[in-house]
């Protein structure tokens, strides 16, 4: 993650500031290809 960090808590951060559940986040469209990416399908693996 190191250079992405930001961008990865800021979205999860996000995530749980709004209270999302787990089908919410998978209805998030996220921009290709960035590390947004990652928590899309870290999301979808559970």
């Amino acid at each position: 993650l190191s250079n992405y960090s930001s961008e990865f808590i800021v979205s999860v951060g996000t995530f749980i500031e709004l209270g999302l559940t787990i089908d919410e986040i998978k209805q998030i469209v996220f921009p290709h290809p960035t590390v947004s990416e990652i928590i899309r399908e870290a999301v979808f693996q559970y």
